[in-house]
């Protein structure tokens, strides 16, 4: 469902960020072989300019490889290509689209400027700049520089830190005059974030409300934890002036992208009930190291070449734990977990192909819908709370009334003991014990508490026991509570995991051993096998 909704937004908005370049729409195609400027000369905005000696490259594309040859993995560069407009074109209002370029730049047409995004940094200060990044390029072209019928020269001045490349449609093209057709053919991922920033939001104030009125459910404020810093993740790859430029916004994204991802597997930890303190710590330590490797970056080269790398290690660490523990979940309840599969198997795949993606630097690569992951996956969640609370209040009735028949049967079975022969003067306490542990089959046991309140000696009481009863008393405990179990699994449709924790067992895995050893089958089996005919 997930995977589905995925692919169906991402295709949603990549159509939409798409122009045809039938004649019907009025686009010229300006994909393919441009001109490529390695340094930043300003004689390359002229027409006249002589860019035969250069290297050509494949636009919409990157030139990273180039980029990473520069001091700070960052350089100004010219990109170039001839045009040719037919008269046809004479009565259109012609833009230039570029989609996403990173992450500042200028465009030229015909010697003429005519638009820009951000602020290219001047040789002095080659990190002072303004980031530009997901901003719509979309570019009037005044008809009055225009030649038609002839050659005209699109020249587009680049300035790129880290990310570089041009993604989107790259043409000449008639912008509708509606508005809304205009925007989404020009704004596709401008749009995914916005919408990003608000469901995260709104899950924020929602998780954080719920949180305050239930405090012992801390996966509510881990989920709110998550949401917040998705938030700003996706804050700080927009193009808002007042946030910090230069390695300072990289460092503050990984920062909070690898939080972000720790939270997540502490959330399914605590929501799936998975209590092991190593499962804390490790994380933890991972997180700490990190962390501190992406702080101390001392320049570019560092935090991309060095923190980089070990923080999509902890990003896919982190991931990859925590569908391991909804596999685990699914496996022992496949009842009540089987549909958080669909979030189990393709979120890490995105995580894993993202992270390929940023380990290669490759960001044009990502897709728009990027941030839009942890709003569809909380929406699983509540639907999944919602199916809880509803299937919760059927099966209360059923447990209630099962839970007396049984009640009843046990306080049968006492009675018909009372009535028994005298046991053995030795044994009267044991059977007093006996009496009392079917009834508070479902409480912790502690070997020394029963003892005291029956004033007997541990280990006597612990041989009397066994000579009487056939059994040590803790896995008479636990047969005990297998039977009730067996019960239930037959006339209830509780989960499997309601049923257990409800008779005693604290420990899933314990508790699936015990059952497996006493009826050589799984819960899941036996109630299969042994339901009732209606």
């Amino acid at each position: 469902m997930i995977r589905t909704l995925l692919v169906i937004s991402a295709a949603a908005i990549l159509s939409s960020c798409s122009i045809s370049s039938s004649p019907e729409s009025a686009a010229i195609d300006l994909s393919g072989t441009w001109k490529f400027v390695d340094s930043d000369l300003p004689a390359a905005s002229d027409p006249l300019f002589n860019d035969s000696s250069y290297t050509d490259i494949t636009m919409p594309g990157t030139w990273f490889q180039h980029l990473s040859s520069q001091k700070d993995l960052s350089g100004t560069i010219w990109l170039r290509k001839k045009v040719f407009i037919d008269e046809t074109f004479s009565k259109k209002h012609l833009s230039l689209l570029t989609g996403r370029i990173g992450i500042a730049n200028e465009v030229w047409f015909n010697g003429h400027l005519v638009g820009k995004n951000g602020i290219i940094p001047g040789p002095e200060n080659n990190l002072s700049y303004i980031f530009s990044w997901q901003h719509p390029r979309v570019y009037r072209i005044p008809g009055s520089i225009i030649r038609y019928s002839e050659d005209n020269i699109v020249a587009i001045r680049v300035f790129s830190h880290v990310i570089s490349g041009i993604k989107g449609p790259l043409e000449l093209a008639e912008v509708s005059n509606n508005f809304f057709t205009a925007f989404f053919k020009t704004s596709g991922s401008l749009l995914a974030n916005i919408l990003a920033i608000a469901f995260n939001g709104l899950f924020f104030i929602g998780l954080l409300l719920l949180f305050f009125s239930r405090r012992e459910k801390k996966e509510y404020l881990y989920f709110a934890a998550i949401t917040f810093f998705t938030l700003l993740c996706t804050l700080f790859t927009l193009d808002l002036p007042f946030f910090h430029d230069g390695p300072g916004r990289f460092k503050i994204i990984m920062f909070l992208y690898i939080l972000t991802n720790y939270f997540v597997l502490l959330a399914v930890g605590e929501f799936l009930e998975y209590k092991n303190k190593w499962f804390l710590i490790t994380p933890s330590v991972l997180l700490f190291i990190t962390e501190t490797f992406i702080i101390s970056a001392f320049d570019t080269r560092f935090l991309i070449y060095r923190a980089g790398p070990l923080a999509m290690f902890a990003v896919n660490i982190f991931i990859l734990a925590a569908a391991f523990l909804f596999f685990r979940s699914a496996w022992l309840d496949p009842r009540r977990y089987w549909y958080f599969l669909f979030i189990a198997v393709p979120i890490p795949v995105s995580v894993i192909r993202n992270s390929w993606y940023l380990m290669n630097l490759n960001f044009n690569s990502l897709p728009v819908t990027i941030f839009m992951h942890v709003p569809m996956v909380f929406a699983l969640f509540s639907m999944y709370y919602i199916y809880e609370f509803e299937s919760t209040r059927k099966e209360n009735a059923t447990l209630y009334t099962a839970l007396l028949r049984k009640a009843n049967r046990t306080q049968r079975i006492l009675q018909s003991m009372k009535k028994n022969d005298a046991k053995p003067d030795p044994r009267d306490v044991i059977y007093e014990v006996i009496e009392y542990l079917e009834i508070n089959y479902k409480e912790a046991y502690s070997r020394k508490e029963l003892a005291k309140k029956f004033g007997l000696n541990e280990d006597y009481m612990g041989q009397i026991f066994k000579k009487t009863a056939g059994l040590n008393i803790s896995n008479y405990i636990n047969a005990r509570r297998i039977e009730a179990v067996k019960e239930l699994l037959v006339e209830t449709d509780s989960k499997i995991i309601d049923i257990a924790y409800h008779v005693g067992f604290e420990n899933l895995t314990h508790f699936h051993r015990q059952f497996k050893t006493i009826t050589d089958l799984t819960p899941s089996q036996y109630r299969e096998q042994n339901s009732r005919k209606d």
